[in-house]
């Protein structure tokens, strides 16, 4: 009498335990010859070879454009090594790691300006306070009229501290200028709208 269940048949290949799925192959293995032509695993890239595959590199001293996924910003982003959902870490992050400099707790700075470059030769390495002063010095900080809570223009700052220079009280010069005696007194004491000379 034959035995009621049968052992299962499992895939062909040595060391591979899950069930038979066709051609002596199970489901993976079979997919996997499908999609690529052999059974073998892929091969694991390296970060660095993942990175470097997606940056147009150019002379040293031209930007190397990240090709791949941008953030809202217009800055690279990549997953990290083994991940496919989750959070991203930027490219330029990444390129300066490779680079062999450690951005741990530090912000990494764009010397071009160009979000996208990921040139190792136009990154460095600073603080937040050293990433605001240089936005501010390229002119992308929210700062002066461009600021859409400012209620004086650069023209206006001028002219209050030519006032108060001439002597005007800062009360009466903050009276006709719809503000504050102390916004009059920081902007005289070069507290605030310190980008106006």
């Amino acid at each position: 009498m034959p035995a009621r269940y049968a052992t299962p048949r499992l895939c062909g290949l040595k060391d591979c335990s899950r069930p038979y799925k066709g051609r002596g192959l199970c489901e993976m293995h079979l997919s996997r010859l499908k999609r690529t032509g052999t059974t073998d695993a892929p091969a694991k890239q390296t970060l660095a070879d993942r990175f470097w595959a997606k940056v147009d590199k150019r002379s040293p001293a031209e930007c190397w454009e990240w090709t791949a996924a941008l953030n809202e910003h217009g800055y690279g982003v990549m997953r990290p090594e083994g991940q496919r959902t989750g959070p991203t870490i930027k490219a330029h992050r990444v390129s300066v790691l490779l680079d062999g400099r450690d951005p741990e707790g530090l912000c990494v700075l764009h010397r071009c300006d160009n979000p996208p470059c990921v040139n190792p030769s136009h990154l460095f390495l600073g603080t937040r306070a050293d990433n605001a002063a240089d936005r501010d010095a390229k002119g992308r900080g929210n700062i002066g009229e461009v600021n859409g809570q400012a209620r004086l223009t650069d023209a206006q700052v001028v002219e209050i501290r030519a006032r108060v220079a001439a002597g005007e009280l800062q009360k009466d010069v903050a009276a006709s200028f719809g503000v504050g005696r102390p916004t009059v007194s920081r902007v005289v004491n070069h507290k605030g709208w310190v980008h106006v000379a």
